[in-house]
């Protein structure tokens, strides 16, 4: 099995890099990427670890937001060199404070929401770690009051399945809405970079939005002529996700990759996509589907 899709607390995953490498070496998983968003800080601690005892192998691995017609969407970079790339203005180098400031700053605009709409929550809620993202906490956080199980209810599902963030906090249409796309770069910007580190450009999971025609979506990114590939087997990609991604690499001469986009367990199983039910394997190593 391989997994090209990783994120370690470098940005916002549970585990450490030396945990993840462990924990992928002892599941027997031939290959892996971490992935963070927008930093380099995983290659950095690689850089000064013994890696001869571990029979995994690493591809170097990004996850780059960019602003595509007023959204936040996701590009990954795949086999670059990381130091050439950490010197771009790209690469996120604020502080933790810094970001931690920034989440509490939307923290402080969601609770204002849930007073407005009536939604329990306690006052003192403040973020105090870096990896911490301001719609995780606040959609746990209000799930602690019974109160909130109503409109809960109706805003998550009984079973809480419902992202907040992708629902909510990045939905246009949401009294809870925050625009993430200022300062964002474009998809041009980030593939120009990828490729100027000798790094190849995949379109991160396409199905994993809310509220776009997605296959439109797809070829719009295609048409920008900057792709490689695609990330194909995914967490939540399904079968049909899954095929029609396969046949539209394959039409176009694409490479196709499988990543988990693991963050913490129970989550997300690393080595599987589909929702933990396919493994991923090695023809999703970056290979073209004629290769299978």
């Amino acid at each position: 099995m391989i997994d090209l899709h990783i994120h370690t607390t470098c940005s916002d995953g549970q585990l450490t890099v030396k945990q993840l490498l462990k924990k992928a070496n002892s599941e027997g998983i031939s290959v892996i990427s971490f992935c963070d968003h927008n930093v380099l800080g995983a290659y950095q601690v690689l850089d000064n670890m013994d890696l001869s005892k571990y029979r995994t192998k690493i591809i170097t691995g990004i996850e780059f937001d960019f602003v595509f017609k007023h959204k936040d969407f996701h590009m990954l970079g795949y086999d670059f060199d990381w130091k050439m790339m950490n010197k771009s203005n790209l690469i996120n180098t604020k502080s933790d404070e810094e970001i931690i400031q920034e989440e509490n700053k939307k923290l402080t605009f969601l609770k204002e929401v849930c007073r407005k709409q009536g939604i329990k929550f306690d006052e003192d809620l403040i973020i105090s770690r870096k990896n911490d993202k301001s719609s995780t906490v606040m959609k746990y956080h209000m799930m602690e009051f019974k109160e909130n199980d109503k409109i809960l209810d109706e805003m998550l599902g009984k079973n809480r399945e419902k992202s907040f963030a992708r629902g909510y906090v990045h939905n246009p249409n949401s009294p809870f809405f925050i625009d993430e796309t200022i300062g964002l770069p474009t998809a041009i910007d980030v593939a120009n970079l990828i490729h100027s580190c000798g790094g190849k450009v995949v379109l991160a999971h396409p199905f994993d939005y809310k509220d776009i025609n997605h296959k439109q979506y797809i070829q719009d990114i295609y048409n920008l002529g900057i792709l490689d590939g695609i990330e194909c087997l995914h967490t939540r990609h399904g079968i049909e996700q899954i095929e029609y991604i396969k046949c539209f690499c394959q039409k176009n001469n694409l490479l196709i990759t499988g990543g988990s986009d693991f963050h913490r367990e129970l989550k997300q199983t690393l080595g599987y996509g589909a929702s933990g039910t396919i493994p991923i394997t090695e023809e999703y190593c970056l290979k073209n589907v004629d290769n299978f």
